[in-house]
């Protein structure tokens, strides 16, 4: 994995499909970056890194306030992964590596 990447990314909510962008910032044991998304830009918080697998925080504000914890884990050019939103429970979203 390199230090820097973007991924085209695909998350399947309660309400269909959504299309976004995560960009990615991988060291030895910890991973930071930005999700952009139809809800904006968010920043990861508390990552970590371990090998191939990968853990962060999101911080909703709107619509309401609320901390999505995602686990995700790279296998080539493809990464796929769950967020875990209190009110729905785990939602899955895949991706591919893009050109950053």
């Amino acid at each position: 994995m390199s230090a820097h990447e973007h991924w085209d990314i695909t998350v399947d909510t309660p309400v269909g499909q959504q299309r976004g962008s995560l960009e990615l910032r991988v060291t030895e044991a910890a991973c930071t970056g930005r999700l952009y998304s139809e809800a904006g830009e968010l920043a990861l918080q508390n990552g970590t890194a371990q090998d191939n697998e990968l853990s962060w925080e999101l911080q909703l504000s709107r619509p309401i306030p609320m901390t999505i914890e995602c686990q995700a884990r790279i296998h080539g050019d493809t990464i796929q992964g769950t967020a875990m939103v209190a009110a729905f429970g785990d939602i899955t979203f895949t991706g591919t590596r893009g050109v950053g």
